[in-house]
């Protein structure tokens, strides 16, 4: 697929959730109240009316569309690996925008139906689904200051980087693999509490951990 299919589909993705949103927060019933927020323990906590979702959050979405496709090009990392950011920086933005996009859809279905929420952890599904697609694009981006895996040792060189982030990759997917198997089992309270913890103490820890050891490795052999 070209890189200016994967825009044209982020577009369409934006439009259709501005259609689909205006129209569920247009037919909820008066005083409707739209959950924002979900802690730890994957119960919500935070509510809004629907005029401040609806908007709001799409200007997010396309805000962020925005500034995946066109800042880094303002960069001049961008101009040294402009093939890799090309093949990695689209579908990013798309897999980005496509998650938001289902979560601005799902908060709004959930006002219209509150025991939506009760069966199925959906949040934690689509969490999964982004962390599986993360894991999958994050070994291909190059060494640069925007994104990926950032320590002080990945920056020591091209190598040390490239294993990192394909550690990271794997972490990243069997994160997804969890977090969308304890939506499927609507895990909630202090199991999810735990869960989400190791999940994301994984994440920080273990790439972090391996990128210093690869670089103290690095500086013996040196």
């Amino acid at each position: 697929m070209k890189v200016n299919k994967y825009l044209i589909i982020t577009i369409v993705i934006l439009a259709a959730e501005l259609a689909v949103v205006l129209w569920l927060g247009l037919t909820l019933p008066a005083g409707a109240k739209v959950p924002v927020h979900w802690n730890i323990r994957s119960e919500i906590d935070g509510w809004a009316s629907p005029g401040a979702v609806m908007l709001p959050f799409w200007l997010f979405n396309a805000a962020l569309f925005l500034l995946l496709s066109f800042s880094p090009r303002l960069f001049p990392v961008y101009k040294q690996n402009r093939e890799r950011y090309d093949a990695v920086i689209p579908p990013l933005t798309l897999v980005l925008v496509l998650f938001f996009a289902l979560i601005h859809v799902y908060m709004l279905l959930v006002a219209h139906h509150p025991r939506l929420e009760q069966k199925v952890q959906f949040i934690f599904i689509l969490m999964g689904a982004l962390f599986i697609c993360l894991g999958n694009l994050l070994p291909r981006l190059p060494r640069n200051f925007i994104a990926g895996i950032r320590t002080p040792w990945t920056f020591y060189s091209d190598e040390i980087w490239r294993r990192t982030s394909r550690l990271g990759g794997y972490c990243f997917v069997m994160a997804g693999l969890v977090l969308a198997l304890a939506g499927l089992l609507n895990l909630r309270g202090s199991w999810m509490s735990i869960l989400l913890a190791a999940v994301f103490g994984t994440l920080l820890l273990v790439p972090v951990a391996y990128s210093f050891i690869l670089y103290q490795k690095s500086r013996k052999e040196e």
